[in-house]
């Protein structure tokens, strides 16, 4: 259950309000008169929430006057009885408005500290779980990856025709990618120091061109036909579950795209390949990073295929004309205690004097006369 609120200027009150009710089909609008404007509230489920902003805009609101506020109500009493239709309804549009979807996708893209950071433990974890053939540490470095959010944030931002927020994606992502590949020619170096015996395995496990014995270095030497069937249908369940606003999908999505582990195997294989010249271990690297290029861009697709079938649109800014509730109707007084001043409306500054010179003017002052009796 949502609460939307409306502030409009007064001269938009009565066409607001008529639109609500009878195009919207909207009950038990309450409103409220604000100094300078008027406050209407309502309470809608989850599934009309895009419907009803979507139809607020086309009528101006949020975008030529007024304001518009989503709230979330984690609890209502009383519970409304729900519809018997709303059980055998499909409900393809998202549950969510545009304007809610863009905040948390534009959230999980921001490039800050603790996204470097993430990127480079869980990059650091994942060549660990490589290197040791440990599956249990390879899926805990896909579920610290936060890569998914810039690539939401590319299908996003080209869907709602946001160029800041598909450039914002694009340059995270890469950023993430630079940084995980990184840690994969660190952990080229520092590889041979721990096991010295792991490039000899990896030799032997490809040495004849053919995978013997298969490793989770090796597994990552390519990608086959249900690899991309899994990284489409990857994108698309991320893309559906951003616009229902449960993001805690997003935790079996990072498992089942993996794009942490392919990542830190293709440079840390291309680097040990170079530097033992051995054809077999370069070719696994650069299977990891066929592997890494086929997920991203088939994930971007897939969820931006999904967003269409959403319904998710293009976000309608403000226009150049677009007023403020404030600047319709001023104040008739400055605050609660005002006194006239003949009709001048001049701003007085409040001066401070110290005890010292309060003491000064006391002393320089004459006594006050007394009143004269008549």
């Amino acid at each position: 259950m949502k609460q939307v609120q409306i502030t409009v200027p007064y001269e938009k009150t009565e066409g607001v309000i008529d639109f609500l009710l009878d195009s919207l089909k909207i009950k038990n609008v309450m409103k409220f008169n604000a100094d300078n404007a008027i406050v209407l509230q309502f309470r809608i489920s989850d599934d009309s929430v895009n419907i009803t902003i979507e139809g607020l805009k086309s009528r101006g609101v949020g975008v030529e006057y007024g304001f518009v506020d989503i709230l979330d109500l984690k609890a209502s009493l009383p519970r409304e009885s729900e519809e018997k239709e709303s059980d055998t309804k499909l409900q393809r549009e998202a549950s969510l408005a545009v304007e809610e979807i863009y905040d948390n996708v534009k959230k999980q893209s921001s490039l800050s500290f603790d996204y470097i950071a993430f990127i480079i433990l869980a990059a650091i974890m994942a060549g660990f779980g490589l290197i040791q053939n440990n599956v249990t540490v390879i899926v805990a470095s896909m579920l610290l990856s936060p890569l998914m959010g810039p690539m939401l944030a590319i299908a996003f931002g080209y869907v709602v025709r946001d160029n800041s927020l598909f450039i914002k994606g694009m340059k995270n992502e890469l950023i993430g990618i630079a940084l995980s590949l990184s840690v994969g020619v660190v952990m080229a170096v520092v590889m041979p120091l721990l096991q010295p015996d792991m490039i000899s395995t990896i030799t032997t496990d490809v040495g004849t061109g053919a995978i013997v014995d298969i490793t989770e270095i090796t597994r990552r030497a390519g990608f086959s036909s249900l690899d991309v069937g899994v990284a489409i249908f990857s994108g698309a369940a991320v893309a559906v579950s951003v616009t229902k606003g449960d993001m805690s999908s997003l935790v079996g999505v990072a498992i089942s795209a993996a794009l942490m582990p392919p990542a830190v195997n293709a440079s840390m294989m291309v680097v040990l390949g170079l530097t033992n010249a051995n054809p077999y271990i370069f070719a696994v690297g650069v299977g990891s990073f066929a592997l890494l290029a086929m997920n991203i861009i088939l994930i971007v697709v897939s969820a931006f295929v999904m967003f269409k079938v959403k319904g998710l649109t293009s976000i309608a800014d403000k226009s150049a004309t677009w007023t403020a509730v404030t600047q319709f109707r001023k104040s008739s007084s400055d605050g609660l205690y005002h006194t006239a001043n003949n009709g001048k409306n001049e701003e007085t500054a409040a001066v401070f004097t110290s005890a010292k010179e309060e003491e000064k003017v006391k002393e320089v002052s004459p006594p006050p006369e007394e009143n004269k009796k008549e």
